[in-house]
């Protein structure tokens, strides 16, 4: 009598928990990486949305013949820069989708990979990031800005400035030594 051999199909338990464990590792290692890379997209994309900000503020000024201003508000919680428009009457008025608020890793100033207390225009970096008077660039209808300056953005280790000239045209920078 020949006895047929069964073939078992299927993975010990043993096989399983290898294939969770390197499943872990892979899973753990990636969310550092993304964490970082996150950051690093919540920077760019704050500096850029402040560039195009600007952006809009001056078109708004010269379609509306008025004054416009981009004010950064440091000192908030959390911390956030608004658009306003100034009336023929001296009075601001602005609207809820002209507000960026920052994400809570980024502020207003500096990071640990700026070594120098000279930002890309030359002038001083003041303690709060933001070199406008009064902490807000003004944006005049056929003038530009008529105090150009610059504002730092961080997540603590690194910088993203946001230079605007006096044209009221801005331009993120970052900081390698040198600004560029």
């Amino acid at each position: 009598m020949s006895r047929k051999f069964r073939h078992r199909f299927g993975v010990t338990i043993t096989e399983v928990m290898v294939v969770v464990a390197i499943i872990g590792i892979l899973v753990a290692s990636t969310s550092f990486i993304l964490q970082r890379v996150g950051r690093h997209f919540r920077l760019t994309g704050a500096a850029t949305q402040f560039k195009q900000d600007c952006a809009l503020a001056r078109q708004m000024a010269l379609e509306k013949n008025k004054a416009f201003l981009v004010r950064c508000f440091p000192d908030s919680t959390p911390q956030f820069w608004q658009i306003f428009r100034v009336d023929s009457a001296g009075f601001f008025s602005t609207e809820a989708r002209w507000r960026y608020e920052l994400h809570r890793f980024i502020k207003f100033g500096i990071g640990d990979d700026v070594t120098t207390g000279t930002g890309p225009d030359g002038n001083p970096i003041p303690s709060d990031g933001i070199s406008f008077p009064a902490n807000a660039l003004a944006l005049l209808p056929r003038q530009g800005a008529p105090q150009p300056g610059v504002v730092y953005i961080t997540d603590n280790t690194q910088t993203r400035a946001v230079l605007v000239n006096i044209i009221g045209s801005a331009t993120v920078m970052q900081y390698d030594g040198t600004w560029h």
